[in-house]
């Protein structure tokens, strides 16, 4: 029993891989926006116009 090796073949390791790496990067973009939310910064959102009468645009 002692003598069992563990094996992850590649194509398991790179679905492992890739699950991690997306998991970490929507981590990173939820945190990311919900810092700049609480900021109150505008046009951090390309999917809304700026606002064409505004000074900053």
């Amino acid at each position: 029993m002692l003598d069992l090796v563990g094996y992850i073949d590649a194509g398991t390791g790179s679905y492992l891989l890739a699950a991690v790496a997306s998991g970490a990067a929507g981590v990173w973009f939820f945190i990311r926006s919900n810092i700049a939310k609480l900021r109150g910064r505008k046009g951090d959102d390309p999917m809304v116009e700026a606002d064409p009468a505004s000074p900053d645009a």
